[in-house]
């Protein structure tokens, strides 16, 4: 049986989790992107948002944390793969394939605005 209290903590992160996704979407709805999915998920893993700007397909990670460095340390190179392979069978549903492709992040920290990290990295496939 779970512990309470690690159940509550995640409860809290689950719930930190989904407003930081609901401020990185309101963000980019800002600059001009259309949001096309939130939570993504497949076999190959989940993705935060999938948004669309003009002819860009991207795909956002989202990371609340105390502080963006904290945040940005939290995108392991395992997980920028799953994304990529989530993204690859998001692709491959796309009505539109002529579209170029982009990783980002969205960062989320206490008392700030989202940060927004264009092309944060680029896949290896």
């Amino acid at each position: 049986m779970k512990n309470n209290s690690t159940q509550k903590s995640r409860q809290k992160a689950e719930q930190r989790g989904r407003q930081a996704e609901m401020l990185a979407a309101m963000l980019l709805r800002a600059k001009g992107y259309r949001i096309l999915e939130q939570r993504f998920r497949c076999a190959a893993g989940e993705i935060d948002i999938i948004a669309q700007r003009r002819h860009m397909f991207v795909f956002v990670e989202v990371k609340a944390r105390k502080t963006n460095i904290e945040a940005l340390e939290g995108i392991t190179g395992q997980q920028q793969k799953r994304i990529e392979n989530a993204a690859d069978i998001w692709l491959q549903t796309a009505p539109l394939n002529d579209f170029d492709v982009r990783f980002d992040v969205i960062t989320v920290v206490p008392f700030q605005l989202p940060t927004h990290m264009v092309d944060a990295w680029r896949p290896g496939w």
